[in-house]
């Protein structure tokens, strides 16, 4: 998967901007809020129809503008798809050569990228709602049928919390609707937890190997802490489950919310027997959510057929000489791959010389022939 082109109209800092990318290596250098970034967000904005920032849509329109317009052609598999992604305060569209998609479960996927930035550094140490929301996205770039799952399983859950609500308002249960519910959710919730399973078993596949290369140590492990015990029969599975949602009934109504299920399940590293959340240190953290990262361009090409889009978001300052050298490897010649970085310095000549480079100041973009991108 290639990104040929991207324009971007109104968005952030860029109010007009044509940006035509190597199909390998390309390095964005500026100072810090120059608009480096953004370029990085808008990929992101583009593939998932929101940015992984948190900020609302409006947020994200330039300063004194009304709309915003991304749009990119996309190599896949020999084939190129126009994507175009419209947004103001109201409303948002997103099109596919042209033509309006209305689900976005539809349209998620058509741009697969795998993103480091410095907010994931801190990613180990955060809530399990961030890191249920970060490794959410990474499935559902892999699985449409997952996005559907969620949808689903999101909408059971409501009417459940909904339910207990009730339950306490009135003071009695409608034990055959409660069956029901508890049905539909214990199906949804099974299969999400295999989904997100199998995509940890995978990731584990190359992620120590890949760990120990750059840092030298062994053993980094990838762990999903799911409240659904897991085996082979995902009938067993659900029955066990069920049992579980009946015996924390009164729990579940007595704060008027459901207590157990994929929405409370979490994820955490492991170097040997020591949880990263506890007693890595800042370092060990960053270099293993990089591992992690790394894992997923395999994972991805196993699954999908073809490498995703790399995004490194000034990644380089923050490892050591030794790090950086053995992070060079990785940084392959069949994966379009984006860098952004306030110094070139910081990067490995053998990069420099087979990249694309762009300058960046104060929302305007050179290359290195210089021409205006």
């Amino acid at each position: 998967m290639k990104i040929k082109n991207l324009k971007l109209k109104n968005f952030r800092n860029y109010e007009n901007l044509d940006i035509k990318f190597d199909k390998s290596l390309n390095i964005f250098i500026g100072d810090n809020a120059q608009g480096k970034s953004n370029i990085l967000e808008s990929i992101v904005v583009l593939a998932l129809t929101k940015s992984y920032l948190n900020v609302k849509d409006k947020n994200l329109i330039r300063n004194g503008a009304l709309f915003s317009n991304i749009s990119a052609k996309v190599v896949f598999d020999n084939s190129v798809d126009d994507l175009f992604i419209s947004f103001n305060e109201k409303e948002k569209k997103v099109k596919i050569n042209n033509n309006l998609i209305k689900k976005y479960s539809d349209y998620i996927s058509k741009v697969r990228f795998i993103l480091f930035s410095p907010l994931d550094i801190n990613l180990i140490r955060e809530s399990p709602s961030s890191r249920r929301k970060v490794f959410n996205v990474e499935i559902s770039q892999l699985s449409n049928r997952y996005v559907k799952l969620m949808q689903n399983y999101n909408a059971v859950l409501k009417k459940r919390n909904q339910f207990l609500k009730k339950v306490i308002s009135v003071g009695k249960c409608d034990s055959f609707y409660l069956g029901i519910i508890n049905e539909k959710f214990s199906i949804l919730a099974v299969d999400i937890t295999m989904e997100r399973y199998n995509f940890v078993n995978s990731i584990n596949n190359r992620l120590s190997d890949i760990y120990r290369e750059i840092t030298g140590d062994c053993g980094l492990t990838f762990k999903y802490n799911s409240s659904i015990d897991i085996c082979d029969n995902q009938v067993s599975m659900r029955n066990l489950f069920l049992n579980r949602l009946k015996d924390n009934f009164e729990k579940d109504k007595l704060y008027g919310m459901t207590l157990i299920g994929p929405h409370r399940d979490d994820y955490s590293l492991f170097l040997g027997d020591s949880d990263l959340s506890i007693y890595g240190s800042q370092g060990q953290n960053r270099v293993a959510i990089l591992s992690l990262k790394l894992s997923e361009i395999f994972m991805f090409k196993e699954k999908t057929g073809d490498y995703p889009i790399l995004l490194l978001d000034d990644i380089f300052s923050e490892l050591d000489i030794t790090k950086r050298n053995r992070l060079v490897k990785y940084i392959l010649s069949d994966v379009q791959t984006i860098i952004t970085t306030t110094d070139l310095n910081m990067l490995d000549k053998s990069l420099i010389e087979r990249a694309k480079i762009f300058k960046i100041s104060n929302g305007n973009v050179v290359i290195d022939d210089g021409k205006e991108g």
